[in-house]
């Protein structure tokens, strides 16, 4: 018995070895070029965030998102617009809260992300985000 399936293992190694299956492996997934439909740039100096969008044609729309905690608590900007005419357009995103012309900034943020989505005329959108460090 012990010679019967010790004859058993060598032929089915030689098979196997003898007889070797092609490997498949996945292809290099690349990326297309897209647009840059904006940049960001932190701002230590007014404590914001400048937000640049470019009105490169057939955008119908920009919205944004900056969202970040302050001493722990949850804050937030967000807004939209309908791009006018060509170049750029930017927005000053502000780290903290105004009132009648007065602003307080918001101190120990952590978290910070900022989130773009520009949509297309066809209905596509295309969404990019911004992780801040370092505030």
């Amino acid at each position: 018995m012990k010679k019967l399936v010790a004859l058993v293992s060598i032929i089915l190694l030689f098979v196997l070895l003898t007889n070797p299956q092609p490997a498949y492996a996945l292809k290099k997934r690349i990326r297309a070029a897209r647009a840059a439909y904006s940049s960001a740039k932190l701002s230590r100096g007014t404590h914001s965030v400048v937000v640049s969008f470019n009105a490169i044609p057939g955008v119908t729309r920009f919205d944004y998102m900056l969202s970040y905690k302050a001493n722990g608590i949850d804050q937030g900007v967000a807004g939209s617009f309908i791009p006018t005419g060509g170049g750029s357009q930017s927005r000053d995103l502000y780290f903290g809260t105004c009132s009648h012309g007065v602003c307080t900034p918001h101190y120990g943020i952590t978290n910070a992300s900022l989130t773009v989505t520009a949509t297309l005329r066809g209905g596509a959108t295309y969404i990019k985000r911004y992780v801040l460090r370092n505030i």
